[in-house]
């Protein structure tokens, strides 16, 4: 009985195996790579579609309500212009960043806003941001929260603070359950709001910050909740330590941001404690490693669009051609090959379907070996379109994103400058 299973198994685990998995462009795919064969230059670029980010925009205005409340992660979303465009559609002011370089472009180009640092910052950071500013912004500098996860880290920004003659905005950070840092327990930030409190002149309380990603990977749906509850008692406690001890340093409202584009539809306006500012970055393109219960409402929205150089039938690996050939012929999905201009990004195949990576040819940034059956039917000058995993560092390798309205292009707008 044993061995018929173990037949069975693998008789089944053929059959997958062999499966054709390929199907061609659907008509989204085909209309775009219509229009690149059209229009792009002929090389891989960045695809953002706005249609499906107006889409996004509308799922964050159902689930927040109050969208003035949303801090945009700059990070996830490295481009000026687009930043520009998601700040009116949501009619807020506030950016999270994370990079010092992003902080001074950004600092000159938007007057306006609210700029809330997303990691402690090293102190040298710090003063390079300061000496990076131009004249006509010194005035501005005060408006910044600087996110602050030490009592050591404090008291270097403090020395910084009246070396400058400056007053810093500081946000603590809190350590809710992701253990990256920050102060576990509420009576830990009675040193850090006492510097505050005997240091006027330099420095100013401002917030306090919690990131809390796990609570959308919690392997439980009760574990999720207990872990968000505990979450938002423990934020309350910082709060009131805050408000109750030192009251002298709360005068005006407090920003007290949490959430992410994992986990901002945790927080329904009716039932978010004493959180203020919701960050929300990622969830407008819905890159792949976004793909959890949280946003399944959300639709991706940024594609690498990349051509086909060369096409092959079936697979030849270097040193076994004759094996290989033998295997392609078998497989249905190793039936053709397909090279592509660069490769090797933070991305997966999605269009056509059944094209993957082969682990024995190995990858490429240059040229990338992709392989599938022969109903991907693909051509060489076609297009291959991928999922990339996280947007923040693929959108920067490309400098340059196509926006997309109805599958045409209609406008380029660059990333964040790299000449740091």
């Amino acid at each position: 009985m044993l061995l018929i299973s173990v037949v069975l198994a693998v008789i089944l685990g053929a059959g997958w195996w062999l499966r054709d998995k390929g199907k061609p462009h659907n008509r989204y795919f085909s209309q775009i790579q219509q229009t690149l064969q059209q229009s792009a230059p002929g090389r891989p670029i960045m695809l953002v579609d706005m249609d499906r980010v107006d889409a996004n925009i509308e799922k964050v205005r159902q689930h927040v309500s109050d969208t003035s409340k949303v801090r945009l992660v700059a990070k996830s979303l490295p481009c000026p212009q687009l930043l520009e465009y998601l700040m009116q559609q949501l009619n807020t002011n506030r950016l999270m960043v994370f990079h010092q370089p992003f902080l001074n472009q950004m600092f000159s180009r938007f007057t306006a806003v609210d700029f809330l640092i997303g990691k402690p910052f090293p102190k040298q950071s710090l003063i390079t941001f300061l000496n990076q500013v131009e004249p006509g912004n010194q005035n501005r500098i005060e408006k910044i929260q600087w996110l602050i996860d030490s009592e050591k880290r404090l008291h270097q920004y403090l020395q910084i603070a009246q070396q400058r003659k400056l007053q810093l905005n500081i946000s603590i950070e809190i350590d809710t359950g992701l253990h990256r840092g920050g102060l576990k327990h509420a009576k830990e930030a009675t040193p850090l709001l006492e510097m505050i409190k005997n240091n006027p002149q330099h420095l100013k309380l401002a917030g306090f910050m919690a990131y809390e990603p796990h609570l959308a990977k919690a392997p439980l749906s009760i574990l999720q909740a207990s872990g968000r509850e505990k979450m938002l008692k423990s934020y309350a406690e910082f709060v009131a330590l805050a408000k109750i001890d030192y009251p002298e340093l709360v005068s005006d409202v407090l920003c007290c941001n949490s959430a992410g584009s994992m986990t901002y539809q945790l927080y329904p306006e009716s039932d978010r404690g004493v959180i203020n500012d919701i960050s929300i970055g990622s969830a407008f393109v819905k890159t792949s490693d976004f793909d959890l219960p949280t946003l399944a409402d959300h639709q991706p929205a940024m594609f690498i669009a990349t051509p086909v150089l060369k096409k092959h039938s079936g697979l030849t690996l270097p040193f076994a051609e004759g094996l290989s050939t033998m295997v392609s012929r078998l497989n249905n999905n190793l039936q053709q090959s397909y090279f592509t201009y660069g490769g090797w990004w933070k991305a997966e195949a999605c269009s056509p379907q059944g094209l993957k990576n082969n682990g024995l040819y190995g990858r490429s940034t240059n040229q990338e070996l992709l392989v599938g059956s022969p109903k991907t039917a693909l051509n060489v000058d076609d297009y291959v379109f991928l999922r990339p995993t996280q947007s923040e560092f693929v959108m920067l390798q490309f400098g340059q994103l196509h926006m997309l309205r109805g599958q045409k292009i209609e406008q380029r707008w660059a990333t964040f400058q790299q000449d740091y």
